[in-house]
């Protein structure tokens, strides 16, 4: 059989179900017919993986260590521009690294990929007072970084013919309030995004009593696939305390059911979850409307990290997997993708 002369769809077909990277790349490396048929930007994301806190000498490194739930494998991705720079967001496939010696530098990075991007200079806020925050789109790119010492984030975006110059500054109060309407002005207008924002008044009623009912969300910051809809859930702080919300009029409505999706989250951030189709093949991941998070899992022999699944209609929470014991660190969901 003449394989380097398989119809292209079919090879398309093949790839598209693909789990890892590594697999992806090796497909496309079979002969040049293979790889001028199937582009590397043709598989959007694969199996989710689990990336590893950095903590201590590991905190400036220049190896990211993901875990793979389809290989059972630790992974170790080399980013030589990771270099002295810490992750201070991600999502979308992308980490945000900041510079060890200069704050207010940063950038965009796709570690698999290894393309860089140089954001534009941090504002000052950020100086001595540490980053973080999240990344979300699909082609396009937001980021939304914050400090625990400011009452303002900053926001910058890439895509539809848009690539900010500078960052757009909003208070904190107000995104969380009304993000979904800062993200789509962010989208449209850029940089001259604050020249087109319809603002909440500091004594507008509403909007008080919405700020004290939202202390305990914090948003999902990666949804995919796209979507109006802004979900958010409940800080993980016990299993049973995990709950998601739509905004509906700036009123937040209970979700008990998100059709043919689930939803992985983070153990100790909201704003690194993802909602993907149910329908994808997914290792040790099957269930729709369902909550797929990390945590720390303690009984009479000591502690391990385990996968969780919570059911959004029964709210039954399942032992899914324990994680393997040479995986210390899991901390957070990661979508690897080339495409981007």
């Amino acid at each position: 059989m003449d394989w380097a002369s398989l119809p292209a769809d079919l090879l398309f077909s093949i790839s598209s179900h693909l789990r890892e990277p590594e697999d992806f790349v090796r497909f496309r490396a079979v002969c040049p017919q293979w790889r001028a048929a199937v582009s590397h930007k043709e598989h959007a994301f694969f199996q989710p993986w689990i990336m590893a806190s950095r903590w201590l000498e590991d905190e400036y490194s220049e190896n990211v260590l993901f875990y793979s739930l389809s290989t059972l494998k630790t992974i170790k991705v080399h980013v030589p521009d990771m270099k002295s720079r810490r992750i201070a967001a991600s999502g979308s496939s992308h980490l945000i690294a900041i510079d060890k010696d200069d704050d207010l530098s940063a950038v965009l990075i796709n570690p698999l990929s290894g393309k860089t991007t140089a954001l534009p200079r941090l504002p000052k806020f950020f100086h001595d007072n540490g980053a973080h925050g999240w990344i979300t789109g699909e082609g396009v790119i937001t980021v939304v970084l914050n400090n625990w010492m400011s009452e303002n984030m900053a926001l910058w975006y890439r895509g539809g013919g848009i690539t900010m110059k500078g960052w757009a500054v909003v208070p904190r109060w107000k995104l969380r309030l009304r993000v979904s309407h800062y993200l789509r002005k962010l989208a449209a207008y850029g940089d001259q995004m604050e020249m087109h924002l319809i603002d909440l008044g500091g004594d507008n009623e509403d909007s008080v009593v919405l700020l004290q009912e939202t202390k305990k969300v914090e948003l999902l910051g990666g949804c995919w696939p796209r979507s109006d809809e802004v979900f958010k859930a409940t800080r993980p702080c016990h299993h049973e305390w995990f709950s998601l919300y739509r905004n509906v009029e700036q009123e937040e409505i209970p979700v008990h059911d998100i059709g043919n999706v689930m939803v992985v989250q983070s153990r100790d951030s909201c704003t690194r979850t993802y909602m993907i189709p149910a329908s994808r093949d997914f290792a040790a991941l099957g269930s729709r409307n369902a909550f797929y998070y990390l945590w720390k899992q303690f009984d009479a022999g000591g502690s391990y990290n385990a996968l969780f699944k919570k059911c959004l209609a029964s709210e039954v929470l399942t032992f899914v997997k324990r994680l393997p014991e040479d995986w210390k660190l899991s901390d957070e969901w990661f979508m690897p993708s080339l495409k981007y």
